[in-house]
């Protein structure tokens, strides 16, 4: 088995794979892993710390070195694995997304093992590249490149749709049929090594994640859900003191008073095949102890990530595939039980503190209109049961960001269990009550003109909570809202009628023709 390992982000040596390539050579040696040689183990060395490489740029790299190094040595009928690392794992998806399957050509890769992989960004993206270069966790402080944070960062253009294709592809025809199946595996860990954090930015401490990628934002088993605004010409008739309303600045007038029924509809909802995901007790992004990769030692240790590691190389088919997927949802279950409570030594003169981690979700919305303009002017705000945020569990938002570069989507990181509510954890919380639906308010700008927007509503229901929100993992919400455009945007007048000139900068609205 020839196996190819693929390391993250502005890496610029290869001593960030620690000692996993040479013990995968002693794990076949034992006889663990069978036909692994160091001659059939490949080191990926890819630069990403320049501005001007993007990532798939890196993928159409990676599909020129294969062609040159491996396939050659690939006897016939012979495959390749493929263990990632953080940002290797998004490159090698969108090689083989890009390069095999969406060109209906079989992949020459059988397993991919990913280790914390940003599938689906990283919160730490947004600070940019200058603040990312002087955290403590990135060594020797080398600035990381420009093009593949762009990717990184939450709701980029570019991670949604490659994400969105894996949804609906995989949901269509799962990868892990058929004699050309390639299995995918997800690693990962939610343990912070707290040499690393930094205190100016919390998101090398965050719950939830690693200190670099958040659990659900690695994991695969995600969902796409479309919501469609529902309107009608009479919905914009009575929507007239709603509009004055927002024009004389309140910007969240009252909808509870009979003008708009239900206008957000799901009109597409899909959830990705199942996809082997596990949580890796005590393993953090990085670092000489806790690193999922780096602290992999060439000894005889026991190594939890080893372990799942070989277990995964090991699938052959379909059925064994789902039975690992069943078994590591049962470790991950025992995993997240074992490390719920954190107890966090001295701090601020106290004896020690004790931590609760939670589980959480990762829910990217985005906003367009019909036709399928970018909006970036909009407040959203999510509802509770009784139709109002009031009703929304205190603290249950950790954190919500716009993207930079592409406005029109929105990241909420959600606490699941003070939305669905728990039981008294230890002796730091007692129990929570949760929700039991949730639903959303859109406000998109302009509210007047020529073109406009109307408010839009997805009341609050027990299904779509259900299906937006889930433990460690993500949900893409589609938001598509009616472009409403007046007949006053253009009219035909008689010469016969009004001779020129005719001066029409005070037109008429009229009433919408769509």
């Amino acid at each position: 088995m020839h196996i190819v390992l693929v390391h993250g982000w502005s890496v610029f040596d290869t001593s960030t794979y620690g000692g996993l390539p040479n013990r995968l050579v002693a794990e076949a040696t034992a006889g663990r892993l069978p036909d692994v040689t160091v001659q059939t183990v490949w080191l990926g060395r890819y630069v990403s710390f320049k501005d001007e490489v993007r990532l798939p740029d890196l993928a159409l790299g990676f599909h020129a070195a294969f062609e040159r190094e491996i396939s050659q040595n690939l006897k016939e009928g012979e495959r390749f694995a493929c263990i990632t690392h953080s940002t290797g794992g998004p490159v090698i998806r969108h090689w083989w997304w890009r390069h095999y399957h969406d060109l209906k050509r079989p992949c020459p890769m059988s397993h991919l093992v990913m280790l914390a992989p940003a599938n689906f960004g990283s919160a730490l993206a947004q600070l940019g590249k200058r603040r990312l270069s002087r955290l403590r966790s990135w060594r020797n402080g080398v600035e990381p490149g420009q093009g593949v944070l762009d990717w990184l960062e939450h709701g980029s253009d570019e991670s949604w749709d490659l994400n969105h294709d894996w949804i609906v592809g995989s949901n269509e025809t799962s990868p892990t049929t058929g004699p050309a199946a390639v299995f995918p595996f997800v690693l990962t860990g939610q343990t912070i090594d707290r040499k690393f954090y930094d205190h100016l930015n919390t998101y090398t401490g965050e719950d939830g994640s690693d200190g670099t990628v958040r659990v659900a934002a690695a994991n695969l088993n995600a969902r796409y859900i479309r919501l469609e605004q529902q309107v009608t010409p009479g919905d914009v008739h009575d929507c007239d003191g709603i509009l004055e309303k927002l024009k004389q600045g309140d910007p969240h007038p009252d909808l509870d008073l009979g003008v708009f029924k239900e206008t957000l509809a799901v009109t597409e909802a899909k959830s990705a095949a199942p996809t082997a995901f596990r949580l890796i007790k005590g393993a953090s992004h990085t670092g000489d102890d806790d690193g999922i990769m780096y602290s992999i030692k060439n000894d005889d240790r026991k190594s939890e990530t080893v372990s799942a590691i070989v277990r995964c190389l090991l699938v052959k088919d379909d059925q064994e595939y789902a039975n690992l997927c069943m078994a590591f949802q049962k470790e991950t279950t025992a995993v997240y039980a074992a490390e719920r409570v954190e107890k966090v030594p001295k701090v601020l003169g106290l004896r020690h503190m004790k931590l609760i981690h939670d589980a959480y979700a990762l829910v990217q919305i985005r906003v367009r209109d019909d036709v399928g303009h970018v909006l970036t002017d909009f407040d959203l705000k999510l509802t509770g049961p009784k139709g109002t945020a009031d009703d929304l569990p205190e603290g249950f938002l950790k954190d919500r960001q716009k993207n930079l570069v592409n406005k029109s989507t929105l990241t909420f990181f959600l606490n699941v269990e003070l939305l669905y509510g728990s039981d008294a954890v230890d002796d730091v919380r007692t129990a929570t009550k949760g929700i039991s639906k949730l639903g959303l308010r859109l406000y998109a700008y302009p509210v007047d003109g020529f073109v406009r927007f109307l408010p839009a509503i997805a009341s609050a229901d027990k299904i779509l909570l259900q299906q937006v929100v889930r433990a460690h993992q993500p949900t893409l919400l589609d938001i598509r809202l009616r472009r409403i455009v007046s007949r006053g945007i253009f009219e035909l007048q008689s010469l016969k009628d009004q001779p020129p000139p005719f001066d029409f900068r005070n037109q008429l609205l009229g009433t919408p023709i769509n």
